[in-house]
């Protein structure tokens, strides 16, 4: 099994995943992180492939850091790309819910670190409707556009042995489907028959949290279940 490393975003938990092969990489859901980056340059790392599981900012925002230091091939679902290119949409008011919980120097706190982040207007090289297929370094990708959480959501299958889930199957975590472009009957009708058939040796690599066998989950876990707030 291929060895990704897991980076962390501060505060959003949100997972950048790398993979390094003969001085390329290939990452899913960039943030900015001077360890990952140091491991790039350690390597001689020439080019870069960026997949995004989808368009929100907590996914995206290291794609410029990226594109400013490497040579880079961005590779996304059309609507997510639709939507990382206008600046505005990049920057993280829709998520500020997540500090309700907090108290007001810890609100102050996360609120600064992500205003901080860079919001600008994101260009994807290759663009896809429903599928793209492409080979990289010997290994077999592939990336299924399944809405729901967001209208440019996807699903990255390495190998037929990692699959890259972004928001969906996370675990113990019900899938969110009401924000901004989330869409439950879409979600329940076309995403989720994906998620419940994927194989149980499939490892679930999900854009927050741990890593885990697709055959470890169960639907009652509620990671395929939407919130109903």
């Amino acid at each position: 099994m291929n060895s990704f490393s897991r980076f962390v975003l501060r505060y959003s938990e949100s997972n950048m995943y790398l993979l390094v092969e003969n001085h390329e990489a290939l990452i899913i859901d960039p943030h900015k992180s001077m360890e990952a980056l140091a491991v790039l340059r350690e390597k001689g790392v020439k080019h870069i492939h960026i997949l995004l599981t989808h368009e929100h900012f907590d996914h995206v925002t290291g794609v410029n850091w990226l594109k400013e230091q490497f040579n880079t091939t961005v590779i996304c679902q059309k609507k997510c790309a639709e939507s990382i290119a206008v600046a505005k949409n990049n920057r993280p008011f829709v998520f500020f819910p997540m500090v309700e919980d907090k108290t007001e120097q810890e609100k102050r706190e996360i609120i600064s670190f992500f205003d901080a982040l860079p919001a600008d207007a994101i260009k994807a090289d290759i663009t896809f409707a429903e599928e793209y297929d492409f080979t990289w370094q010997g290994h077999e990708i592939k990336l299924v556009s399944c809405p729901g959480h967001s209208p440019g959501s996807t699903l990255i299958n390495f190998d037929n042995i990692h699959v890259f889930t972004g928001d969906y199957v996370i675990p113990n975590t019900p899938v969110i489907l009401r924000f901004p472009g989330g869409d439950k009957e879409i979600y329940r009708k076309k995403t989720l028959p994906v998620l419940l058939g994927m194989s149980d040796d499939l490892m679930m690599m999900p854009g927050h949290g741990e890593p885990c066998l697709r055959g470890s989950l169960t639907y009652e876990c509620g990671c395929f279940m939407k919130y109903e707030n």
